[in-house]
C-alpha cells in the first residue's frame, strides 16, 4: 500500500542522522579537600554550655534541699501549734470550772467572806444617749492684787525662797 499524499507531506522524505555530539570526557567524582575549622571556637562554647547545665542542675538540687528543710520546719511548727492549742483548750476548761458560781461561793466562805445583807442593783445607763450638761455655778473672782508696793513698805517676793 502506498502512503497517501497527506502522510507523505508530513514526513520528511529522507531521514538524516543526528549530528554527532562532541565527545565528553568521562565523569569523575569531585571530592573537595576536607575543611578544617579551628576547634578553638567550639571548645569554649561547649565548655560554657556544660557549665550552665551543671550549674542549673546544682541550683535545682540546692533549692529542693531548701524547700525540704523549710517543710520540716513547717511540720515542727504545726505540731507545736497543735500542742499549744490543746493546752489552751484545757486551760479554758479549767478556768470555766473554777469560775462556776458554786465554786466561787465555796472559796469565798473558806476565806471568811459573807454574803451582803442587801444587794443594790445599779441602773443601766445607755452609752449612746447624751447626758445633760451639769448645773455649775462660776467661781467668784479672786481679789485684785496690789499693783505696786507703797514707797515706805519693804517689797516682798512672790516666789518662795529655795533651801538647800
Amino acid at each position: 500500500m502506498a502512503p497517501s499524499p497527506a502522510t507523505a507531506a508530513r514526513r520528511p522524505a529522507t531521514r538524516t542522522a543526528p549530528a554527532p555530539a562532541p565527545r565528553r570526557p568521562p565523569l569523575r567524582l569531585f571530592e573537595p579537600a576536607p575543611r578544617r575549622r579551628p576547634r578553638t571556637r567550639r571548645r569554649p562554647t561547649v565548655l560554657v554550655a556544660g557549665i550552665l547545665v551543671v550549674g542549673s542542675l546544682l541550683s535545682v538540687v540546692v533549692a529542693d534541699g531548701m524547700v525540704a528543710q523549710e517543710q520540716v520546719s513547717v511540720a515542727t511548727t504545726q505540731s507545736r501549734l497543735a500542742a499549744a492549742e490543746t493546752l489552751q483548750k484545757q486551760l479554758q476548761v479549767a478556768v470555766a470550772q473554777q469560775s462556776a458560781p458554786q465554786i466561787v461561793v465555796s472559796e469565798a466562805k473558806q476565806l471568811g467572806l459573807v454574803a451582803p445583807p442587801q444587794v443594790v442593783d445599779i441602773p443601766h445607763v445607755a452609752l449612746d444617749v447624751a447626758l445633760p450638761a451639769p448645773d455649775t455655778t462660776p467661781l467668784p473672782a479672786p481679789p485684785a492684787a496690789d499693783p505696786a508696793p507703797s514707797p515706805g513698805t519693804p517689797a516682798t517676793s512672790a516666789t518662795s525662797p529655795t533651801t538647800r
